[in-house]
């Protein structure tokens, strides 16, 4: 090797541990993660740089710890949105609140609640039960939240909230509150949910105390302080028809005074964040529920003690369809998804694959555990027969779903499917091609940048990291740009999609580097295909390619015209029509 050769290979190794180094400390920036993939790729070509690499892993690990300190604390600013909380320290100074703070803390409070104020209550009972909370947090250990009560001016004692030990606070939620490291010692959180919206409440108290709509609209207005006469006026009733329904109400819970009620409903408002309370066809008829984050994840244990988690969207006797998401998503969808599948009289089904969102990871999964997961998840939940959509890179997944189910599939759809890993010319990759290469020859390479990838994820963060995926596809650009709040809903589903652990990530991204190799012999669901011609993440010549190699009989395959990978949101609403549209299921 002469001095050309060594300067040029001395030059790789120091961009890649630059590109390394940055890439864990910088808490915004995505563009080093390529850098450092492409530098180690294009050295390949130098004798050295194989031994490079490895002296490269002791950088990286090196790396990872940095990033774990730098990026633990990271604020995340929106994920706070469900929660009302109030800091203070050990001399009761508050350090931090939200606006939500003043609505469950004001009309006990003896002063201002900003920041610096001494946390103080005018009654001294409510003085006294703040000291015996401080007292208790501060002589356990375990760090358990506290239920924190304090007392009107009635004399009824309500639940206002936990006390919970700042450093015990959800990582998102104290992340949200960021507080200096100086002050964390011994600080005390006061949370609460934010106040309900009416149709909420409404909802929680039909579902948890039996109410009929009616008696739940009384209830939720004299929750908010109204007399009898004044609800019964805003409701449009009278008032003996409003003092039965009240008499009701009393009848149903076992009580007898007014002020009772108010406090029962006060507690369970004030802890329905913390208590799921019905399904989302209830919740659908409430009105409350539109967020798609309210959309509680549900769970099926598995013989083998790993459980599956999934949610459900749209009808809950609507036609069923099973969708199955691209490797980086969760069970969340885009809210218009959700809204389609409500219209449509869909039963929209998301499952989460082993090690991805909140289903327990396999470490040894397979296209066929993958398929045999799915079969013992349907026979526990009673779902016979439904259609199958799958999207992008899940659709060799949905394969062995079909082939191991056979006629329990009515029709199997993939929408932008990918059988294999992406392809293209080296130096010109983009972001996903340069990790599928480098996994190949580094599998432990890709498990640290996917670590620091975690710990730095915020929405700051992932908001031009998703655009990036689609850096070769123009139209998906355009597409996204025009569509900010499909922007946001992706980061959603990506965020949580690594919530515990990106183990499912890894694994499917090493399955799809041994090749996509199913039995197909059970399949008899016809299958359908609808590809973007415009599609850059998976060109369409290369999907034509994978079909002939796989032998895959085609009932339709669609190819749409100005379109790119994002058809699989742009047409969501055409492609359920297409499912459910004969009665299919």
């Amino acid at each position: 090797m002469d001095g050309v050769e060594a300067a040029a290979a001395d030059m790789s190794f120091s961009a890649v541990v630059d590109a390394v180094y940055t890439y864990a400390s910088d808490p915004y920036h995505w563009e080093e993660m390529t850098r450092f993939l492409k530098q180690i790729e294009l050295g390949e070509e130098q004798p050295d740089m194989a031994a490079s690499v490895e002296n490269i892993r002791s950088h990286l690990e090196r790396a990872q710890e940095i990033a774990g300190r730098l990026h633990g604390e990271q604020a995340e600013e929106d994920i706070s949105r469900s929660y009302a909380y109030l800091v203070f320290g050990r001399n009761r100074r508050v350090l931090a609140r939200s606006r939500g703070a003043e609505v469950f803390l004001a009309p006990y409070a003896a002063q201002g609640m900003s920041p610096g104020a001494r946390l103080s209550f005018s009654m001294p009972e409510n003085e006294a039960r703040l000291g015996e909370v401080i007292g208790q947090l501060q002589s356990t250990a375990d760090g358990l939240p506290l239920l924190f009560r304090l007392y009107d001016e009635a004399g009824d004692e309500s639940v206002v909230g936990y006390a919970v030990p700042e450093a015990n606070l959800p990582r998102g939620l104290r992340d949200a509150i960021s507080l200096p490291m100086e002050e964390r010692d011994g600080a005390i959180a006061i949370i609460a949910p934010e106040p309900d919206p009416p149709a909420r409440r409404n909802h929680v108290f039909r579902r948890a105390l039996g109410l009929s709509r009616a008696e739940a609209r009384l209830a939720s207005h004299l929750q908010e302080g109204l007399s009898l006469k004044e609800a019964s006026e805003d409701l449009g009733v009278t008032v003996n028809t409003a003092r039965n329904q009240l008499k009701s109400i009393f009848e149903k819970l076992g009580i007898n005074r007014q002020s009772d009620l108010v406090r029962h409903l006060t507690q369970l408002s004030q802890l329905s964040a913390y208590i799921r309370f019905g399904t989302e066809e209830e919740a659908k008829i409430a009105g409350f529920g539109t967020a798609i984050h309210d959309v509680p994840h549900r769970f099926v244990e598995l013989n083998d003690g790993r459980r599956i988690a999934y949610r459900v969207y749209g009808r809950l006797n609507g036609t069923p369809v099973v969708l199955m998401q691209s490797s980086l998503r969760s069970s969340l969808v885009w809210h218009r998804e959700a809204q389609s599948a409500a219209e449509l009289g869909v039963r929209l089904i998301v499952i989460e694959r082993p090690g991805t969102g909140y289903s327990t990871a396999d470490p040894e999964m397979t296209f066929e555990s993958a398929a045999r997961d799915v079969e013992e998840w349907a026979d526990k939940i009673g779902l016979e027969k439904f259609s199958l959509l799958t999207r992008s890179s899940s659709a060799p997944f949905g394969l062995a779903v079909a082939a191991r189910m056979g006629s329990r599939i009515v029709k199997y759809m993939m929408v932008a499917p990918r059988f294999g890993a992406p392809e293209g010319e080296p130096g010109r990759r983009g972001m996903l091609g340069y990790f599928f290469s480098n996994l190949r020859r580094y599998p432990w390479l890709l498990d640290s940048t996917l670590f620091i990838l975690r710990a730095k994820m915020s929405r700051r963060f992932m908001r031009p990291l998703v655009f990036s995926f689609f850096e070769q596809s123009p139209r998906d650009i355009a597409y996204l740009e025009d569509e900010p709040d499909l922007v946001e809903d992706m980061i959603d589903a990506v965020m949580e999609s690594v919530a515990l652990t990106y183990s499912g990530l890894l694994r499917e991204s090493a399955l799809f580097l041994e090749g996509v190799n199913i039995d197909l012999t059970g399949l008899s669901a016809p299958l359908h295909i609808w590809h973007g011609e415009e599609d850059r993440i998976v060109p369409l010549a290369e999907l034509r390619r994978r079909i002939d190699e796989m032998k895959l009989e085609l009932a339709e395959f669609r190819t749409i015209a100005g379109e790119g990978h994002a058809v699989v949101s742009r047409l969501h609403r055409e492609v359920l029509e297409a499912l459910v549209g004969d009665g299919a299921g």
